[in-house]
């Protein structure tokens, strides 16, 4: 039996344990085809590209509070790719997520959001600048992020005027989100953590209450902050939705140290 350890409020009072409440949250999301080169490199070990959509890539913009753990509003961005992952034997289909940005609209939350996600799952979490021009949940919004001066994306949103897509948000697979939680020691020779893992949301939790298509544009190419350059080649689809959802305790699919 594992001994308990004491650690002070001090070191844990920016994060907190799950669950975190998300009610009224609310994402833009486009889905577009890059070059297949663009993404060398982008998988980790173990993680497979899916058959059919090896040049797709999601870009979700959501808006986020949880006022029970005292995080405040807060934008957050999602990059993320179709990908497989082997556990017991039988193939995981679902959405590896390669970056997250977050910036805040009201001044810093009690509980980080960021500390909280990097800690606890492995979400790959930085900051940056949102500028938004235009009523957020409304149908035209412009988005624009930036990091170290550096604009990353220029994204524009407008009213659907045709008639409505039988199979919207089909464009990626619906799967678990795959997050690579990666935490080197402090020697600088190995790591600490090295995971696949996926954040689960409460049973029944997740309710719907609003869902739309819209015409998205991107304006250039998606840009990380490391310097790699996701080209648009084609913007397969684009939607707004609205929804209650609580975020629970993960689960991990594998461990590279074991």
């Amino acid at each position: 039996m594992k001994k308990q350890f004491f650690v002070p409020n001090e070191i844990t009072s920016n994060f907190d344990r799950p669950d975190y409440s998300f009610p009224d949250s609310e994402t833009y999301a486009i889905a577009f085809k890059t070059d297949k080169a663009a993404l060398e490199g982008f998988l980790p070990e173990g993680l497979s590209f899916v058959p059919g959509y090896e040049d797709v890539v999601l870009l979700r913009i959501n808006k986020f509070e949880c006022k029970e753990k005292k995080i405040r509003p807060y934008w957050e961005s999602v990059i993320s790719v179709p990908a497989s992952v082997e556990v017991n034997g039988e193939t995981v289909i679902g959405e590896y997520a390669a970056q997250l940005y977050l910036g805040s609209i009201e001044p810093e939350s009690d509980i980080s959001p960021i500390l909280s996600g990097q800690l606890l799952y492995g979400y790959p979490k930085r900051e940056a600048i949102f500028s938004i021009n235009g009523e957020f949940g409304k149908d035209d919004v412009s988005v624009v992020k930036e990091r170290h001066g550096k604009t990353l994306w220029d994204l524009d949103f407008k009213a659907w005027t045709s008639e409505a897509p039988t199979n919207l948000g089909s464009a990626v697979p619906q799967g678990p989100l795959l997050l690579c939680k990666a935490i080197p020691n402090v020697s600088g020779n190995g790591w600490d953590v090295l995971e696949i893992n996926t954040p689960n949301m409460v049973d029944g939790s997740l309710k719907m209450k609003e869902m739309r298509p819209l015409e998205g544009k991107i304006n250039g190419d998606i840009l990380l902050d490391t310097g790699r350059a996701l080209p648009v080649k084609e913007v397969l689809e684009s939607y707004y939705m609205k929804y209650d959802w609580i975020l629970t305790w993960g689960t991990t699919l594998h461990n590279y140290l074991k």
